[in-house]
């Protein structure tokens, strides 16, 4: 059985004319060609006005043959024929984006359960490696073992950090990650964010800063946390020994804006764009061999959960400026001071 032709555009292929179209169009011919001779011979026979009147009649007949001709060339109906080829196409757009989305599910699905099934093994192997690395049970009879430990202790922690991230995209991604928000103090917030990034910024040698006034938003305070910590941990992570690594935060317009600025290298121009960060690394750092690509992607999605952005620009005097923006409606009027003494 031969398979039908498509046009590039989706509609029916065009072909010889068919058979019913050829008998209208000889229909017509016939029509025409015999009432002009009777025409001609009634002119010749000196009958005028029967004359007129059937060559009145011919012409009418002429046209009725060819109007049915044209109607059966243009297939009927043309405007049912374009909201017919209109519904086809809209049909295929529903099922490509129905692949897509199932797609999608089916990626972030494997994502959620791999990250889950690597979290036991690697509790496991943290666990003994940090044992030996302590010497729990007796030194070492090789002193190069107790390094040994602490380089797999070291990167154990680094593939559950990553099974964390990809887990928390996969749920972002799909879904089901859903805000818990209360009321949250950013300033105390920040506060806690530098408390936490202050060893690791202490052993590379960085100086870390926060300025902002004391700010309420209606937000998830985990997420809020784990995006000033991905946004955190990047710069102190890209910055070397000597630099500096600010968090600001405060109301622009009435819209709420945290920054995170450093110091470092900077970014290129490739990486600026956050459409395909969970994709590569936007980053490596050469002493640990670990990109930005995934943190970049949930603080993103974070963002988004909340009607956020999130912006990545260079600074003027060098280095990198992370600009976590949210909506207005989620800032909140300040605490009411507390009320001191006793009544009387």
């Amino acid at each position: 059985m031969r398979g039908t032709q498509q046009r590039p555009d989706g509609g029916p292929a065009q072909g010889p004319v068919a058979p019913a179209r050829r008998s209208a169009a000889g229909t017509a011919f016939l029509a025409v060609a015999g009432l002009f001779l009777v025409l001609t011979l009634l002119i010749a026979a000196g009958t005028v006005l029967g004359a007129a009147v059937l060559g009145a009649l011919a012409l009418l007949g002429a046209g009725i043959a060819v109007g049915a001709y044209g109607a059966r060339r243009l297939g009927g109906n043309p405007s049912a024929q374009r909201e017919a080829e209109l519904a086809a196409r809209l049909a295929a757009a529903e099922a490509a984006s129905r692949r897509a989305e199932a797609e999608s599910e089916a990626k972030s699905r494997f994502l959620a359960e791999m990250s889950h099934e690597l979290r036991t093994p690697l509790n496991t192997v943290m666990g003994f490696s940090e044992m030996m690395a302590q010497e729990v049970l007796g030194p070492h009879r090789i002193p190069a073992y107790g390094g040994y430990a602490r380089d797999i202790l070291a990167s154990a922690r680094h593939l559950l950090a990553l099974a964390d991230d990809l887990l928390d995209l996969a749920r972002i991604e799909s879904g089901h990650r859903v805000l818990l928000e209360t009321s949250v103090r950013l300033d105390l917030l920040a506060r806690e964010t530098l408390a936490m990034m202050a060893p690791e910024a202490k052993r590379r040698g960085l100086s870390l800063h926060a300025d902002g006034a004391p700010l309420r938003l209606w937000a998830d305070e985990r997420a809020l946390k784990q995006m000033l910590l991905n946004l955190m941990g990047n710069a102190v992570k890209f910055t070397p020994a000597g630099g500096e690594v600010r968090l600001v935060f405060g109301l622009h317009d009435g819209v709420p804006v945290i920054r995170v600025e450093d110091t470092g290298r900077g970014l290129a121009e490739r990486e600026l764009p956050l459409d395909d960060a969970r994709h590569r690394e936007s980053r490596v750092d050469l002493s640990s061999g670990r990109g930005a690509g995934l943190g970049l992607a949930i603080v993103e999605g974070l963002a988004a959960l909340h009607g956020g952005s999130l912006a990545l620009t260079r600074r003027a005097g060098g280095g990198t400026r992370a600009s976590l923006v949210l909506p207005a409606g989620r800032v909140l009027a300040p605490e009411p001071p507390a009320v001191t003494g006793a009544a009387a």
